[in-house]
């Protein structure tokens, strides 16, 4: 997908023909006399800024003459906006090293002279300087500081900036969940501010497509398009035309993707730009053989490739040949199919793109299991596999990594500020005692005398103290450390939860598909074994009630795997029965982790849901479904073995359950059912959950999740949670 990314520096610039009259101004006046060198240094300066984006050579050259004369003549604002210009020029090209050791010493000087208002243009741009160096944790701690400071002075307008940035930067992460909160934010300053809307609503509607999520990026790229045709933004109307006939095309609505694709041609007929024109063309090529037109296909894709340009757009390039491999695919000429398709690889690899060589391995694989290679079907497969196994992991290491170094970095502030207050007490202290000490010196007399006379007396008392104190102060050394330990574990153990939580399925996704539904989640550590999660793909919405083996950080472990697993089936893999989905996990567990006889693995129901609402079926582990049907409960299902290693190893079924109006469906795992608890501390098995579950049948979801949940705490007591309690219901129809 071609995607927008919009990221706003503070402070930048491009040239423009007021800008370069403005430029020639300022070079004639130094063939002038000024009235002082300050004026000179302001000269050479904005002479320095206004070569940005034009010229860095000559950027340069003036910002030596202006900071040397700045120093030289000891003018602290002179020498300020010439490092602030040097930190943007070593940054643009990519001398990142450079460019922190400016940003950090004019943080310093800004300091020093009390400017603490520019201070957010240092921390943002500072930020932007780590998100090059795809340092994400620094990122957004620079960002958020540039945000504390605009607060203190409430500079919304920045504030809004800084939200976008930090959105761009989480979405970079992976963690689309704290991306759409900072845009949302943003947007929320936008209704008062205004002027960012159109690019706001397009990045959250990337967000949601690369979580596969189309109809609700349909919905913010629609709202980015109105807000843009206001404006008459015709380069950012091109992306948003884009990107809605490719997420049209996604969800198979065709007239609508055809209609975007025919504004996005008006658009290229008003700018009249190569670039342009080869969106349209690549963008019409794709949606051509989407509804199986080849020949005019393969005529679009032809007007795109003379529109590229291997040498200067390579990525381009690529896709046009891996568009031209799939239409000849369809076209059932695999030679030319599969030529194409290795042009299409080696650009790719050129460009090292890990998610387009996938792509292209994966279109190879088909192309070549269709013209009967299998082998070498097969072996493409399993490079994309690889690649892509590779690509997850690297990304939840990523995104692992961010999180614990956004904590570290927040204790050490915390030390720091901790540090500097105690400096200052002792300080403060110091001061105090230097004005006693001419006192405290004529004391000291009289109390030399006494403990001269007390002194034997006191020797055997003084060695019993200190042998307390030595016993005192280890004990107190002990019980510091521990206290730390504890501290480090238990921040860790709250960031997997964080992770965790991300992993899950969100309320909002769940709500959108199964409104008339709740989930009653608690987990007995921070972090759980059971989960549920889901995802939507081609018209199916599915949603796993799962409990993985063990509970606390080892059960949040699987379950992190087991969701893995569980997405590569549906997302990447394409399964769509849930048996054969449940089949797949168990594969993956068993080659993955299940070494030396382990038999890690879940319990639970994977069910599908198809979008009319009309059907239902499931896989389901151990754990069955039941629905209540007319003031009757009944039990759906389920195959006697965990997804996972065991000693039955059968095919999963695929389960189908007959809806009729009213059906409330109900899943869950062990965790409700086991809780010891009541008036003699007993479990509270099976039989009376399912009997309080037909006694609130006939009242609202929303009201069955508060019964269920008080009931669970009422039958629990005082007594402790046993294991992870995870309870879905659902109104059908």
């Amino acid at each position: 997908m071609r995607s927008w990314i919009f990221v706003i520096a503070l402070f930048t610039c491009s040239i423009s023909f007021g800008q370069t009259a403005y430029l020639d101004s300022l070079k004639n006046s130094l063939q002038k006399r000024v009235s002082s060198d300050t004026m000179r240094v302001f000269q050479y300066n904005e002479i320095a800024w206004s070569y940005l984006d034009y010229s860095l050579d000559s950027t340069y050259f003036y910002l030596q003459k202006g900071l040397a004369l700045a120093q030289k003549k000891h003018y602290p604002n002179g020498v300020m906006d010439a490092k602030n210009t040097l930190g943007i020029y070593y940054r643009l090209n990519s001398r990142y090293p450079e460019a922190i050791k400016i940003y950090e010493e004019l943080i310093q000087l800004r300091k020093k002279y009390h400017q603490e208002d520019k201070l957010i243009g240092v921390y943002s741009n500072l930020g932007s300087v780590y998100y090059e160096k795809r340092e994400f944790a620094l990122a957004l701690k620079y960002y958020q500081k540039a945000i504390d400071e605009a607060r203190r002075i409430k500079d919304d307008k920045r504030i809004l900036v800084l939200y976008t940035n930090l959105g761009v930067t989480y979405k970079a992460v992976g963690l689309y969940d704290q991306a759409i909160v900072a845009f949302e934010d943003a947007l929320k300053l936008n209704k008062d501010i205004k002027g960012e809307e159109s690019s706001i609503y397009l990045n959250l509607g990337t967000v949601y497509h690369d979580r596969q999520m189309y109809h609700q990026s349909l919905k913010y790229f629609l709202i980015a398009k109105a807000e843009v045709e206001k404006s008459g933004d015709y380069r950012l109307l091109e992306t948003i035309l884009y990107n809605l006939s490719l997420d049209y095309r996604h969800t198979k609505q065709f007239p609508k993707a055809k209609k975007m694709l025919a504004e996005l041609k008006k658009v290229a007929q008003r700018l009249d730009e190569e670039a342009v024109w080869f969106t349209y063309y690549h963008g019409e090529a794709n949606y051509l053989t989407d509804i199986k037109k080849y020949p005019e296909a393969l005529q679009s894709a032809e007007m795109a490739e003379q529109l590229s340009d291997k040498e200067a757009d390579l990525m381009s390039y690529a896709e046009v040949q891996l568009t031209k491999a799939s239409i000849y695919q369809e076209m059932g000429q695999s030679k030319l199919a599969i030529e194409h398709a290795e042009r299409a690889l080696e650009a790719f690899n050129d460009s090292e793109d890990v998610n387009a060589q996938i792509r292209t391995y994966n279109t190879l694989s088909e192309i070549l299991k269709l013209a009967g290679n299998h082998k070498r079907a097969l072996e493409y497969f399993e490079k994309a596999n690889s690649l892509k196994e590779k690509m997850d992991l690297e990304a939840v290491t990523n995104q692992i990594a961010t999180l614990n170094s956004l904590n570290e970095l927040e204790r050490k502030e915390q030390d720091l500020a901790l540090s500097k207050q105690t400096n200052q007490l002792i300080t403060a202290e110091n001061g105090r005692k230097s004005n006693l000490i001419l006192g405290l010196f004529l004391i000291g007399g009289l109390i030399v005398i006494s403990l001269g006379i007390s002194f034997k007396s006191n020797q055997q008392k003084k060695k019993a103290n200190e042998l307390l104190n030595r016993q005192n102060e280890e004990i107190e050394n002990q019980k510091s450390l521990i206290e730390e330990k504890q501290t480090e574990i238990l921040d860790s153990i709250h960031y997997a939860k964080r992770i965790q939580e991300s992993l899950l399925v969100q309320q909002k996704l769940l709500q959108e598909s199964l409104p008339n539904s709740f989930i009653f989640f608690q987990p007995k550590d921070i972090v759980s074994g059971d989960f549920y999660w889901a995802t939507k793909r081609n018209g199916k919405f599915y949603l796993a009630i799962c409990d993985s083996t063990g509970h606390g950080v080892p059960g949040a472990f699987m379950s992190a795997l087991n969701i893995t697993f569980l997405s590569e089936a549906i997302n990447q893999l394409g399964i769509v029965e849930p048996g054969k989905i449940f089949n797949h996990v168990r594969s993956r567990l068993i080659e993955s982790i299940s070494h030396d006889g382990a038999k890690d693995g879940m319990d639970g129901i994977l069910f599908c849901f198809d979008e009319t609402g009309k059907k239902l079926t499931y896989a389901a582990a151990y754990n069955y479904p039941v629905v209540i049907r007319d003031g009757e409960l009944i039990k759906f299902p389920a195959d006697k073995m965990p997804v996972g290693k065991s000693d039955i190893i059968q095919e999963f079924q695929t389960y189908e359950i007959q809806i009729e109006p009213g059906d409330e469906l109900i899943a869950y795992t062990d965790g409700y059912a086991d809780q010891f608890g009541g008036e003699k501390g007993k479990k509270l098995k099976l039989a009376n959950l399912h009997e309080y579950l037909l006694t609130i049948s006939n009242e609202k979801m929303a009201e069955q999740h508060a019964l269920l949940k008080e009931y669970f705490h009422s039958w629990k007591g005082n007594l402790e949670q046993v294991d992870d309690v995870c309870l879905f219901g659902v109104k059908l129809i």
